[in-house]
């Protein structure tokens, strides 16, 4: 009689190496744990290397399933939640500011400068031969094209590309997604950054992730219709989403497994296969509410006028549209806001470095917000479309 060892699920797997890690990850070896962070970095830079074929395949395979004026419709709505979605996220931030609670001067000084930081013993450098908006962007029109004029070939490249999308994630990416994870967070424990963030930044850090908790929770028993199981079913589908998010601090690293979680908590593959690559880049729930309350925080430990409702509306249009023009790679969330906090509220030098390094420090839990927003988002979008399918059709 053959011994069958009992198997562990991925979200369980993920917790392990992660307690694991923090708890051990000191007492191993620097040079095995520069080892394992090598490994990691290069199947990321690999990972990010493939990607723009993969958010082209999943765009092009999902549009041919539209046909006409369906295709251009999809992507109109879908970015359209997008800006809402991103705008009352800025909304809430701004509720949460007023509540006084960023009115204590914690922000302590910092140091971001690493004496000790994990280095890779190699990295390997994969020529950049399209960026990931590109492929977004030949993907959506020459889906629609075919959408409106089918064609055979067109048909057997669709079959090919959902072939190559389930290699490339399913059989490729998540069965080593233990170990992809297990070198970047030794590399945050390894440099200190988990510990700095606890012990200089644990208000901020702690009224931010209050919020993200409380606004994402909602988001999925909204979803559910806030049915306890089918809230409870969501939920359990997403930790493998944010424990990868946490470890990679990369929404585009963490796409195959947010992918893999919207298929599970949808049922519909070409809906998440078209919302999630689309909508990776844009759609940022942890920026629009983190980076409005750091700067609420910097404001007032600098003296200046916590913001009117009126003027910060104005400033929460110019933020959500400058979302759509931010990678979604640790820290580029940061970059374009800085003009407009300087042009809004006349942030200084010193306030933008502040901001950047907060920004820098917290990536970890914004990404993890972002990642998980785009899977809530993807449940309502599907529910959406099926809801519009049915209409258009009644049995």
């Amino acid at each position: 009689m053959k011994l069958k060892l009992p198997k562990f699920n991925l979200s369980l797997q993920l917790l392990v190496i992660l307690i694991g890690a923090l708890l051990f990850g000191s007492f191993l070896p620097e040079s095995l744990q520069a080892l394992l962070y090598t490994i990691s970095l290069n199947l990321k830079n690999l990972l990010l290397f493939i990607l723009p074929a993969v958010i082209f395949s999943c765009l092009f395979s999902c549009l041919l399933t539209f046909r006409g004026a369906s295709a251009i419709g999809f992507m109109l709505i879908l970015f359209s939640i997008v800006f809402v979605s991103n705008y009352l996220s800025t909304l809430i931030a701004y509720g949460v500011g007023t509540l006084d609670l960023l009115t204590i001067d914690f922000l302590k000084s910092f140091n971001l400068s690493q004496n000790d930081e994990l280095k890779p013993l190699v990295e390997i450098i994969f020529p950049k031969w399209i960026s990931n908006d590109t492929a977004l962007i030949i993907g959506f029109f020459t889906g629609s094209l075919f959408a409106f004029y089918p064609n055979r070939w067109a048909d057997q490249f669709s079959a090919k590309a959902k072939r190559f999308v389930t290699l490339v994630l399913e059989k490729g990416f998540v069965p080593i997604l233990p170990v992809f994870a297990l070198g970047f967070i030794l590399k945050m424990q390894y440099d200190g950054i988990l510990m700095q963030i606890i012990e200089s930044y644990l208000p901020l850090m702690l009224i931010i992730v209050v919020t993200y908790v409380l606004y994402l929770i909602f988001l999925f028993g909204l979803a559910a219709k806030f049915k306890p199981q089918q809230w409870l079913e969501y939920l359990k589908n997403i930790v493998p989403v944010a424990l990868t998010g946490f470890s990679t601090m990369s929404s585009l690293a963490t796409m195959p497994v947010t992918l893999n979680a919207a298929e599970k908590n949808t049922g519909n593959v070409d809906i998440s296969r078209a919302v999630i690559p689309a909508t990776v880049n844009v759609h940022m729930v942890g920026v629009a509410i983190a980076v409005p309350l750091m700067m609420f925080a910097i404001l007032v430990n600098f003296g200046f006028p916590f913001p009117s409702f009126s003027t910060y509306c104005l400033f929460a249009v110019y933020f959500v549209l400058a979302q759509f023009a931010v990678a979604a790679v640790p820290g580029g969330g940061i970059l374009v806001m800085l003009p407009l906090l300087e042009t809004h509220f006349g942030f200084t030098s010193e306030m933008s470095a502040l901001i950047t390094a907060l920004y820098i420090l917290f990536d970890p839990a914004i990404t993890i917000t972002n990642v998980l927003g785009n899977s809530a988002l993807v449940i309502f979008v599907a529910k959406l479309f099926k809801s519009l399918t049915l209409k258009a059709n009644p049995a």
